[in-house]
């Protein structure tokens, strides 16, 4: 069977935001059973899941695509480095995670979702009355996360619960149930605006390398010439680092860039694609990386822009 997962799979241009409607988002969702759950009883919301592993990803996607589900998008990456890349400030509304690893070892401690990081995180795009929910079968993970987020003076906490009655059972917690085993929920709820939250703008960044001078007017036949003083330039922010790797051109009308950027740790590799377009040269990120637009990949476009005269 053919699978087309173009569309429940493709990022966003722009973050999702209020133009999506309300919206949901599971951080970790496994086989995508409780996203199918959440697609299917709230029709009305865009339901937004984020997963590490690319294999859980496929199987979810099949899932969906199979139940039907026309509300469910699906995001592959570490929540942790680019969830403020996926969504406006202030634009979700409920984010679940259903029995994540606890990391019990002391040296994974910064992985856990139980850190004042990870709250804020979570706070800086949960609008006002959003609700965080974990669930977990480990009480001290449980307890430990909903410290966190009262930490962060931005959320308000019920106790956790023990055993409470959920709207819907996962495969996962079915067998602990079936083991005897325990769980536990903790829900935190947005009640004020996470003191100095980043808004996503940021300057041009300042070039180290001297690519400032490239020719605005390019020529088809200098295009690898003029496009090569780009190459090695490097921009670096306090935020994000960028840097421009090599230049592939096809004859002399088309060139792709190779560009890295780094967003606080979170790392992109993706190509700029640039064509000649009656009397101007158009560019635009090449499909084939899915590049996330964060501050450092914008910087890049923009560095473009001024420096060799490339409209995006």
């Amino acid at each position: 069977m053919h699978w087309n997962f173009t569309d429940i799979l493709t990022p966003p241009e722009k973050p999702y935001g209020p133009s999506d409607g309300p919206i949901i988002a599971e951080i970790g969702f496994g086989n995508g059973e409780y996203l199918e759950h959440l697609a299917k009883t709230r029709p009305d919301c865009t339901i937004i899941g984020i997963e590490i592993s690319q294999w859980c990803v496929t199987k979810a996607a099949r899932r969906a695509l199979s139940a039907g589900s026309g509300n469910i998008r699906l995001i592959l990456g570490d929540a942790r480095n680019f969830f403020r890349y996926a969504f406006e400030p202030n634009s979700v509304s409920e984010v679940y995670m259903n029995f994540p690893c606890p990391w019990p070892k002391r040296r994974h401690a910064e992985r856990r979702v139980a850190s004042p990081r990870f709250a804020a995180l979570i706070g800086g795009r949960l609008a006002l009355g959003g609700t965080f929910t974990l669930a977990t079968d480990v009480e001290w993970y449980a307890e430990q996360t909903r410290e966190a987020f009262l930490s962060n003076g931005s959320f308000s906490a019920d106790p956790v619960e023990r055993n409470p009655a959920r709207d819907y059972v996962t495969k996962y917690e079915r067998k602990w149930r079936e083991m005897g085993r325990e769980t536990f929920v903790t829900k935190a709820i947005k009640t004020a605006e996470i003191p100095g939250e980043e808004t996503g703008r940021e300057g041009d960044g300042t070039p180290e390398t001297a690519a400032d001078q490239v020719n605005p007017n390019i020529d088809g036949l200098d295009l690898r010439r003029e496009l090569s003083r780009i190459t090695g330039t490097i921009i670096r922010k306090d935020e994000y680092v960028v840097i421009f790797k090599e230049i592939f051109t096809s004859g002399s009308d088309a060139a792709l860039i190779s560009v890295i950027s780094a967003d606080e740790g979170f790392e992109q590799h993706y190509y700029i694609k640039v064509v000649h377009s009656g009397s101007q040269w158009i560019g635009k990120l090449d499909s084939i990386g899915c590049p996330y637009r964060t501050p450092g990949v914008r910087a890049s476009l923009r560095y473009l822009s001024k420096a060799a005269g490339i409209k995006f």
